[in-house]
Order: structure tokens, then C-alpha cells, then sequence
């Protein structure tokens, strides 16, 4: 979109002129990208990305372009705008300027509203091989200890175990997993307590991938049909969870309970 001497028949760009120089060391004047910002006090990544992050790059989004008459702002980690930042998106949406081209990367589409997708031609993008995701997570200087939780989690996407970064939430999910490894002899006193604290500060399907990683093995052992179909239904269920949350507007931990409590009770009559 940027390059000088596009490849139109391959629909490439050529890699050698100046902007494509120029983009590749992250210097180009038509080019902003937005993402969640670090803080230096803290250590650590925001949770969220800001209004004044989303307006500051519309105000970029309706300038002339500099080197050309185009403009381009990428927006990562699309899904984790709060809310008044995807109000404010859907506003310059609705009337964007000539020549600007708004690319999103989103992990979570449930939690990008729909007047905003709505908005978007959508393109999906193939999950990384394990060994491509090792390769980046280690140059993203993620711990080797949490090299195959970021694997079983991520299911080839990045995204999904950015996460993983934050000290206090890997070691979150670390606990929910040794909590519900063995779900027929699990403390629901300790798991409620979990919930209570962090569902609301760790992604659902990343609350359920672990859930489900554990019930498979346990699901991969058993010996009847109807208890069989018992567990696969109590799956399906834990499995919906997410989407239900949004459609239904339930509260997330009673909800996420009842589902485990009725898997519980269906492995336990295996065990």
C-alpha cells in the first residue's frame, strides 16, 4: 500500500525502494501502529488500550500523507480496547479520510463489537506450527517454564497468551491448571475463589482451554458411551461458556461453575 514500485500482478511489494526501506526500519512517516503500551513503573504492559491511544492515531489516520497520499495505522490487540476506545474507533470508522487504510489484528473477535466488524472485511490468518511459536515466544524473552502452557494455550496464535507476560497472570493460570488437572478430586472451595478473582482479569477462552486440555485426558480414558456422552455434553457446555457470557450478559463465575460442577460430576462417576 506504501511501496513506490508495487508488484501489481503479485499484489507485493518490491522490498528495495525507499518507503519499503523505510517500513522496515520502522521509519515511515505514513505509517503509526498502536498497541498496549508498557509501563516502566510498574514493569509491565497495560491491560488495555486507551481512548487517547485510539484518538491520537485517528487524528494521524485523518493528516496528509507525507511521503504519499497514503496513510496506514495498524491497530494489535484490537480486541483489547476498552470501552469508550471502540466507541471512539467507530466514530472515525464511519467517516474515514481518502487514502487511509486501517488494518486490525484481532485475537478475540467476541470482543470486538459488532458495529465495529460489521465495519471490516475480514481476514483470517493460519495458526503458527509449534515450533514457529517456541521460536517467538522465546524472542519475546517469555520464561522456558512457560514455553508449553503458551503452547497449549495459544493453539498457534501469539495473541491469544500475550498474556503470559504478566508475572501475577501466568502464575494465575499456572494455578488454575494444577487446580482442575484432576476434576473429580478438585476443591470447588478454591476453584469458586479463583474464579472470584480472576475471571474478570484473564481472557474466558484461555479460562476454558485449560479446563478442557485437562477433561480430555481423562475423556480419552473412559469406558461406557453414556458416560461418554455425559462428559462431551458438560464439555460442550464449559466450551460455549464465552459466547454465552456476551450473548446472555450472565455473570462469568457462577456460570463457569455450574458447567465445571456438571463435568465434575461426570468424571467422577468414571473415576
Amino acid at each position: 500500500f506504501l511501496c513506490e514500485s508495487p508488484d501489481m500482478r503479485k499484489h507485493q511489494a518490491c522490498g528495495q525502494c525507499h518507503a519499503c526501506a523505510m517500513l522496515h526500519a520502522g521509519a515511515h512517516p505514513d505509517y503509526e501502529s498502536v498497541g498496549l503500551l508498557y509501563d516502566e513503573k510498574k514493569k509491565k504492559h497495560n491491560r488495555d488500550i486507551s481512548i487517547a491511544q485510539v484518538r491520537e492515531a485517528l487524528d494521524f489516520l485523518a493528516l496528509s500523507g507525507l511521503k504519499s497520499k497514503r496513510r496506514v495505522l495498524l491497530i494489535d490487540d484490537a480486541n483489547l480496547m476498552n470501552h469508550q476506545a471502540a466507541n471512539a474507533l467507530l466514530k472515525g470508522l464511519e467517516e474515514p479520510a481518502e487514502g487511509s487504510l486501517l488494518l486490525m489484528v484481532c485475537h478475540d473477535l467476541a470482543r470486538l463489537p459488532a458495529t465495529i466488524r460489521s465495519r471490516c472485511m475480514m481476514q483470517a490468518c493460519s495458526p503458527l506450527t509449534r515450533e514457529h511459536m517456541r521460536q517467538v515466544l522465546t524472542e519475546q524473552g517469555l520464561e522456558p517454564q512457560l514455553h508449553e502452557l503458551a503452547l497449549m494455550l495459544g493453539q498457534g496464535s501469539l495473541g491469544d497468551v500475550s498474556m503470559l507476560r504478566d508475572d501475577q497472570l501466568a502464575q494465575a493460570l499456572q494455578e488454575w491448571q494444577a487446580l482442575v488437572h484432576d476434576l473429580p478430586r478438585a476443591d470447588i472451595g478454591r476453584m469458586q475463589q479463583w474464579l472470584d478473582t480472576y475471571v474478570g482479569q484473564i481472557p474466558h477462552v484461555l479460562i476454558v482451554r485449560v479446563v478442557l486440555a485437562a477433561a480430555q485426558e481423562r475423556a480419552a480414558r473412559l469406558q461406557t458411551w453414556a458416560t461418554a456422552d455425559q462428559v462431551y455434553e458438560a464439555m460442550m457446555a464449559i466450551a460455549r461458556w464465552p459466547q454465552e457470557v456476551l450473548r446472555h450478559t450472565l455473570r462469568p463465575a457462577p456460570a463457569l461453575m455450574a458447567g465445571l460442577l456438571q463435568l465434575r460430576n461426570a468424571l467422577k462417576t468414571q473415576a
